[in-house]
């Protein structure tokens, strides 16, 4: 082997084996951490009062001591920021392994709805909070179901409609101005306005006024109110009007808001905009004085402070108050009156007002004092405690107890709307125009494992023991090996893509056949041998392509991705303590009619060419039928294969599905159940009717069979 060596990293010497920049952290480690994070900020917090406590002693200390404090909270507070943006940056990754977990969703749901998607992926890089990527999942797939389900049409009311017959799916992330954006677009016929608002009238929403009344953004709103759906038909994916209400819930818990974008015959965009999540609840807050409370408003919520004179101060009807805020009108509320009912009773020659907005408003607060800007570290209430307008506590500087307040719930509660009222988002009308696909683009991520479970999953019967780990592995070691196939298993799914783009890679082939033997090896290790069988049968087909005598075919890429979904399933299922076996009758065929088919020795081969016609009695009935009404003919035909790499059986398969959309098919040589058993070689006889003229029937196989099937050679005879 000749060829220059890769060049060594600076600083390395020769032989030293490379540095390893990346390593798994346990998350129990990971949220210590975050809870020590957490508690040098509020240290640091403290030693900062401290500082400005001692600088107002009347009595005096000297320089030096004060030095050393100014210094040592200085220090604390750099350490407590550093800290913080380490934790955040930690808790960052790709939003890539949850957006590729949907090709294969796309790809499931396109086939059973019939429909051609073209599904794109659109800033898969994008870093978001770990707790986002997970939180992300089942509202995106729902919004994709719904994509697919009622966002696309047809492919053959597309090309009436002029658009090309695939339609577009297009999943997009990216940053901007400290929001996360993430969107569903597609390129279907748009949100029905007027049938959204009927149906809110016919199903008691509102009142069939209000549902004219209502500007649009509160249409597009309707569709996320519990029970909503204008389908008038529930399907196994969609339309029972359970999910749009989860989807905006899961969304405003991270903080953020659903705007929604459609344009009739052009398509819906669903974005979730979000704000980039602090670590442990960490956030930067102004801390106020209430009376004799003292809370907190997160900075981001933060319009302006500002000292009104109580002349300023507009009075409508001496029921509401109103201050005026950059040429705007801004209705006022007394922040202890929301909180508690009783009003400040403060007497100040001048009121401290605070403007708050979130995405259903902007109101002004009146508090008693501004204290500071300070980093918080946000304890939620438990679930047993509802308070409006409180999100939770938090320790404030001097170990004092705080309220940290939900800026988004104080103003539905001062302005008196449903907090889960439509929110004031203005639509843009925008023009999703047919882009060109790319090759193999329209693919679909692996399911959840829950439903691929439902689906795929046969657990054996109870009264056989399952398998469990081995018994001289530690459970955490054995979780160790568990993680590991997860991981593998995401790393397949994008391999298996990328081979049905790139069929001849033979570089992608074998990583997939390693990806597979590892999995078998961590199955085995863990003590669970009957999954580690199965790999082996897949390993088994994929020995066969790395040999040539398989090629990469769209029913080999099927199958890949059906064993990885069902060992998704079999992992999630075992991981919870229960035992598992691949049994999914379909997938187990299509493997073992990839294995080598049995040898067949001369003599068989010569039975073959020999061997006749022999009609079921059913076929016999169906035989003679066609011969006696003269409309339709009954054919005999003989069909020779090239020397291909692909297994004969299944070019005999594929030939006979071909031929059965012509014609109704009777017998053939071999017979259908040794093609089953992998048993056909070169040579096919057939025999079957159709309402085709001989010369038709001819220039069908040529078109057909011989250009797309590898037939070199065929005759067909009309029975007489």
């Amino acid at each position: 082997m000749t060829g220059n060596p890769a060049p060594l990293a600076e600083g390395r010497e020769q032989g030293t084996p490379p540095e390893i920049d990346r390593m798994a952290v346990k998350i129990a480690h990971l949220d210590r951490l975050l809870g020590l994070t957490g508690e040098i900020i509020i240290t640091a917090s403290n030693i900062s009062i401290l500082q400005r406590h001692l600088s107002t002693l009347a009595t005096s200390i000297d320089k030096s001591s004060m030095e050393m404090v100014k210094n040592a909270a200085l220090t604390a507070n750099r350490i407590s920021s550093d800290l913080h943006h380490l934790v955040m940056d930690i808790r960052m990754v790709p939003i890539k392994d949850t957006f590729l977990r949907f090709r294969r969703l796309v790809r499931d749901l396109a086939k059973k709805k019939g429909r051609q998607v073209n599904f794109e992926i659109v800033g898969e890089d994008t870093l978001v909070d770990k707790t986002v990527a997970e939180k992300l999942y089942e509202p995106l797939a729902h919004q994709i179901r719904n994509a697919i389900d009622h966002g696309l049409e047809d492919p053959l009311e597309r090309k009436h409609s002029g658009k090309d017959a695939t339609g577009q799916v297009i999943l997009t992330a990216y940053k901007k101005e400290g929001f996360t954006y993430v969107s569903v677009a597609d390129d279907g016929h748009g949100l029905n306005e007027a049938r959204i608002r009927q149906t809110a009238a016919e199903k008691g929403f509102l009142s069939p006024a209000a549902a004219q009344a209502i500007n649009q953004a509160e249409c597009w709103n309707l569709i996320m109110l519990p029970g909503f759906s204008t389908t008038t038909e529930a399907t196994e994916i969609s339309g029972r009007g359970v999910g749009m209400d989860v989807v905006k819930n899961t969304v405003e818990t991270l903080g953020g808001e659903v705007l929604i974008e459609t344009a009739p015959g052009r398509g819906t965009i669903f974005t979730y905009k979000i704000p980039q999540l602090s670590a442990v609840n960490i956030t930067d807050a102004l801390i106020l004085r209430v009376g004799e409370s003292y809370c907190a408003v997160p900075i981001g919520n933060v319009v302006a402070t500002q000292s009104v004179e109580p002349k300023d101060v507009i009075s409508t009807m001496g029921a509401t108050e109103s201050i005026q805020y950059l040429g705007s009108i801004i209705p006022m509320h007394d922040l202890r009156a929301l909180l508690r009912g009783s009003p400040l009773a403060e007497e100040t020659e001048s009121l401290s007002i605070i403007v708050i907005d979130a995405k259903n408003g902007r109101i002004a607060l009146k508090v008693s004092e501004f204290i500071r800007p300070q980093k918080l570290v946000l304890i939620p209430l438990p679930e047993i405690f509802s308070v409006k307008g409180v999100s939770g506590t938090t320790i404030l500087g001097g170990n004092q107890l705080g309220m940290v307040l939900d800026p988004f719930e104080l103003i539905a509660l001062a302005t008196g709307r449903n907090v889960e009222g439509a929110a004031e988002t203005t639509p843009v009308v925008f023009d999703l125009g047919p882009a060109e696909p790319e090759a193999g683009e329209h693919h679909a991520a692996p399911e959840a494992a829950s439903e691929a479970a439902a689906a795929a999953v046969h657990e054996t019967p109870a009264a056989a023991p399952p398998e469990k780990p081995r018994h001289d592995l530690d459970e955490s070691v054995a979780e160790e090996f568990f993680i590991e196939i997860h991981n593998i298993l995401n790393e397949l799914n994008e391999d298996i893509f990328q081979l049905e783009k790139d069929p001849e890679n033979a570089r992608r082939i074998n990583t997939i056949f390693r990806h597979f033997h590892s999995i078998k090896g961590n199955f085995i290790m863990t003590g669970f041998t009957n999954v580690g069988a199965f790999v082996h049968e897949v390993e088994t087909v994929l020995d066969r392509v790395r040999e040539k005598e398989l090629s990469v075919t769209q029913e080999l890429i099927d199958l890949l991705l059906d064993a990885v979904k069902n060992l998704e399933a079999g992992l999630a299922i075992i991981r919870a303590g229960q035992n598992y076996e691949v049994s999914d009758p379909e997938l187990l065929a299509a493997i073992a009619a990839f294995h080598k088919p049995e040898t067949k020795d001369a003599a068989a081969a010569a039975d073959d060419e020999t061997e006749t016609f022999r009609l079921s009695p059913l076929a016999n009935i169906l035989y003679y039928t066609k011969l006696a009404s003269g409309k339709t003919r009954v054919f005999q035909s003989f069909v020779k294969l090239g020397r291909s790499f692909q297994d004969p059986s299944l070019v005999v398969y594929l030939v006979l599905k071909r031929l059965a959309e012509v014609a109704d098919l009777m017998d053939t040589v071999p017979t259908l159940d040794k093609i089953e058993r992998g048993l056909a070689v070169s040579r096919l006889k057939i025999m079957f009717s159709s309402s085709l003229s001989l010369a038709e029937m001819n220039r069908f196989f040529e078109k057909q069979l011989v250009r797309h099937y590898n037939v070199v050679e065929f005759e067909n005879m009309v029975v007489e």
